[in-house]
């Protein structure tokens, strides 16, 4: 009985192996076109990409991306934007939260054209991306900061989500707010990082927006993961000196997945605008509240498209009318700027541009060169998408001014899957030094999740990391300021620690400080 049974296996296992055998020998040879009619298509491809594949975003070159990620992960995702749901009996990845009429209801290319596009990017594209440029025995242990964590072990858990961090200078003695995505609680901890208060009840937190009579919250719905979903609102809040949150009214809602909030006046008439950054997936977009007092605002929307992650309020024209500066992180990804021409009226140019494998997260302005020109930093490395694989141009950037707002990249040192950066003068040294996380570090490099770059002029910067076994894996967020009141800047890092391993029993703070000890 046991032999019959082993025989049947056998037999199944045979036929298994001949089917697989014939399916690969399928799609390879079927695949198979002779070699004038590839160069062809690869040619034509090539033609069909520029004049289909930047309509909604910089064209990407095929050497941005493996073969592999190419045919497996961005076709698939881009397909439904042209109509095509599925080619070659592999169905694509379409979005299913949105109207049906945000996709073509029929394609606007034929298989043909799809083909040759196909060919180019998989035959112009290496086997395998390059390696980092990067010489990670120059990383040394970081200097002058010393790692300090909540003492209290309720804060040390196996799955840290933390959105938001901020060092709170507004009151004295100063403070550090901490929200934890996972439990749903603002934690406010003194400076010495004792607990004073955990507020419950205020949603998902991903920014805290403070001016000198209020305070803002961005709540981003009900869910962290992509969506689009406008279930987010912008609410007032106050803090006491206690810890303690109170909730004030909701200003705005319904909005699609809002990140950021920013606060100035656009139009100079004594009250304080908004600027909402809807992020969404693939709606969302930027909006300017103007006050029109009593808590009536009118909308404008600057630009109607997902993605916006940063907003900086910045008269660069020296007009006497803020300006707002803007970082894209979906489809068409890049900083652009917008002109304040007065009476609600803006002129927007895009700055800087870049291809959507690049995954933007952040970016600032920064005079580096002292010329008065504000330089940008920027940031890359959202690697949660359809191309997961480690990216060389992942890590941060330095692009200067010319003064006419052209800019052009000075300095890159990569970090695999880099969200944010903040460059201050740490070491009163006089030269801008740059603190960085990372949320998708390479498992081979786990020093990643933060670097310290210290600036030693003419933009040679050295690496450092933190002490080995500090328990800080993923960087989900970052705040500067001065915490302990020592004229020094210290770092305030939130974690994005999580294991699927569910035997592991290692633990990690929401978030860790780095007390700036520099003498």
């Amino acid at each position: 009985m046991l032999k019959e049974k082993k025989s049947k296996n056998l037999l199944i296992v045979a036929i298994l192996a001949i089917a697989n055998i014939c399916l690969i020998f399928y799609f390879v040879f079927s695949n198979k076109k002779p070699k004038d009619q590839l160069t062809t298509n690869i040619k034509e491809g090539e033609v069909l990409a520029a004049q289909y594949c930047q309509s909604c975003h910089k064209l990407p070159n095929p050497s941005l991306l493996s073969k592999q990620i190419w045919i497996e992960g961005a076709m698939p995702t881009m397909g439904p934007f042209f109509g095509i749901n599925s080619f070659k009996g592999i169905a694509y990845h379409k979005i299913k939260d949105v109207d049906a009429s945000y996709f073509p209801s029929e394609p606007t290319l034929d298989s043909l054209q799809w083909q040759k596009i196909s060919d180019y990017y998989y035959n112009a594209a290496p086997e395998f991306l390059p390696n980092q440029d990067k010489d990670i025995s120059k990383v040394k242990v970081l200097p002058f900061f010393e790692v300090e964590m909540p003492e209290s072990k309720d804060f040390f858990v196996k799955i840290s989500t933390t959105t938001f961090v901020k060092i709170d200078t507004t009151v004295n003695p100063h403070r550090v707010i901490v929200h934890d995505a996972s439990a749903q609680k603002l934690l406010i901890f003194d400076k010495n990082l004792n607990l004073l208060k955990a507020n419950n009840g205020l949603g998902l937190i991903t920014d805290l927006d403070f001016n000198a009579n209020q305070i803002l919250a961005c709540n981003i719905g009900e869910t962290l993961e992509g969506n689009n979903q406008r279930k987010g609102n912008i609410r007032l809040l106050k803090i006491n000196e206690k810890g303690e949150v109170s909730k004030g009214k909701i200003l705005f809602d319904k909005l699609a997945r809002p990140i950021k909030i920013t606060h100035a006046d656009f139009d100079n008439d004594g009250r304080l605008d908004l600027l909402a950054s809807e992020f969404g997936n693939v709606i969302g977009g930027l909006s300017l509240m103007l006050n029109k007092g009593n808590d009536a605002y009118d909308q404008i929307v600057l630009k109607n498209v997902p993605g916006v992650s940063n907003t900086i309020p910045f008269d660069y024209n020296k007009d006497g009318l803020k300006d707002i500066w803007a970082l894209f992180a979906q489809g068409n990804e890049g900083v652009f700027l917008f002109t304040n021409k007065g009476k609600g009226k803006f002129e927007e140019k895009q700055v800087l541009s870049f291809p959507p494998s690049y995954g933007s997260t952040w970016f600032d302005l920064v005079d580096f060169n002292k010329d008065g020109h504000p330089d940008i930093i920027y940031t890359c490395g959202d690697n949660a998408d359809y191309t997961p694989i480690l990216k060389p141009y992942h890590g941060v950037y330095i692009f200067l001014n010319d003064g006419k707002n052209n800019f052009s990249q000075k300095y890159f040192y990569p970090i695999n899957g880099c969200y944010k950066a903040i460059a201050r003068d740490f070491d009163k040294d006089g030269n801008i030094d740059i603190a960085a996380i990372s949320f998708f570090p390479s498992s081979l490099q786990p020093e990643e999740a933060f670097n310290y770059l210290k600036n030693n002029g003419n933009y040679l910067f050295s690496p450092f990391k933190l002490p080995l076994n500090t328990p800080f894996e993923k960087g989900i967020t970052m705040d500067v300021a001065d915490l302990d009141g020592d004229g020094k800047l210290d770092i305030v890092l939130g974690n994005g620690y999580y294991s699927s391993d569910e035997n592991n029993k290692h633990l990690e703070p929401l978030f860790i400080v780095l007390k700036n000890k520099n003498k």
